[in-house]
């Protein structure tokens, strides 16, 4: 449900959103025969790659400012946006991966801040909940155990980052009858997008290449900043009862 959004201008960001992540997918794929990054297809990458979350952040702030929360959200899709430039570089400097790391931290701290607070009195969790949960947070331990013997420097900053992540989907789940349905359900597909978006990254660098790694991980993480977006549009704020 679109509330209080034009719905045209949600279907030109929505092409606009997905021509980009499109086109950032073709810069990753553009082969010279040896290498899928040459200079020109890496610099048109680095270009596009900011563009995508860069036009989430111009819709939310024109079409969404007015509703509540908006600001954890444009909190967490800022520094979804820092963590974009800042990964571009990970093959320079292992730095420009833990500012990555960091960044992407604070976007999910903001996510969970706002998906807690946006919660009502409801229902009381199931147990298909819990058990999604549970999977979430054995996922996370079973998967970090995994990398740990080729983490090295990184297992700290890669198990705090696990944590957020697996607390994000947790939160996520949680809302489950506390916020109407079209928000828990759009925002928790983007939760679980987003999970497999950063496992696809932690697996191809500390585990096993996988081919077409990059354009899985732009595909999916793209996915998941949209459907968090369209949970954000769906959210009905509940109306304050009179004295």
């Amino acid at each position: 449900m679109v509330n209080m959004v034009d719905n045209k201008a949600l279907k030109v960001f929505t092409y606009i959103f997905f021509a980009l992540v499109v086109a950032d997918i073709i810069a990753l794929n553009i082969y010279d025969g040896q290498s899928v990054f040459t200079a020109d297809n890496f610099i048109l990458h680095v270009f596009i790659k900011p563009l995508i979350m860069l036009s989430a952040i111009c819709f939310l702030i024109k079409y969404l400012s007015h509703k509540i929360y908006h600001n954890w959200m444009l909190v967490a899709f800022i520094y979804s946006l820092l963590g974009d430039i800042l990964l571009l570089g990970q093959g320079i400097n292992e730095i420009f991966f833990i500012g990555g790391l960091t960044a992407f931290f604070l976007a999910q701290t903001g996510y969970i801040i706002y998906f807690h607070r946006s919660k009502i009195a409801g229902v009381k969790s199931n147990r298909a909940i819990q058990s999604l949960q549970t999977i979430v947070i054995v996922f996370a331990i079973g998967f970090y155990l995994l990398m740990l013997p080729n983490l090295g420097l990184l297992s700290i900053p890669v198990l705090l980052y696990l944590i957020i992540i697996a607390l994000m989907g947790v939160v996520a789940l949680g809302r489950y009858g506390h916020v109407n349905f079209n928000a828990f359900f759009y925002t928790m597909i983007g939760a679980f997008a987003f999970i497999l978006s950063d496992s696809l990254i932690a697996y191809n660098k500390f585990i096993d290449e996988i081919p077409f790694a990059n354009s899985l991980t732009m595909l999916f993480y793209c996915i998941a900043q949209y459907m968090i977006l369209r949970g954000f549009i769906a959210l009905r704020t509940p109306q304050v009862p009179r004295a």
